[in-house]
């Protein structure tokens, strides 16, 4: 189990879920070319690291076998191409979901979502 448990967000309840990721289970996360591919079918999400009370019981723990008290993250980012068109696809692809998420080069969405974050760079004219 996890020194640290996430919380995940789930839009469609509108609140944090907490996980506990199996040993030797690597947990994924659907980013927003993915919800837009399915049309909203899978939603992106968010997470966080909480301290839970069996946080603070692992940290005690490891003090007293004298192991150290760090965590190993690892992050992967994945996009499409930025000149292919996203959109939802195969059976994603209704008309509701078509007007909810109209075709967009990959590209634009990802500035778009950097915008919105405030990681974009500055525009030069």
């Amino acid at each position: 189990q996890l020194a640290c448990p996430l919380d995940l967000g789930c839009h469609s309840v509108g609140k944090k879920v907490l996980v506990r990721v199996p040993k030797g289970c690597l947990l994924v996360q659907a980013g927003k070319q993915i919800q837009w591919m399915t049309g909203g079918h899978i939603s992106c999400g968010y997470h966080e690291v909480v301290v839970i009370p069996e946080t603070l019981d692992a940290i005690e723990r490891a003090k007293t076998e004298g192991r150290p008290l760090w965590r190993v993250s690892t992050t992967l980012f994945s996009h499409v191409a930025s000149d292919v068109v996203l959109e939802p696809q195969g059976p994603f692809a209704t008309e509701e979901a078509l007007r909810q998420f109209p075709p967009t080069f990959a590209g634009k969405q990802v500035q778009d979502e950097l915008d919105e974050i405030n990681l974009a760079p500055p525009q030069v004219n």
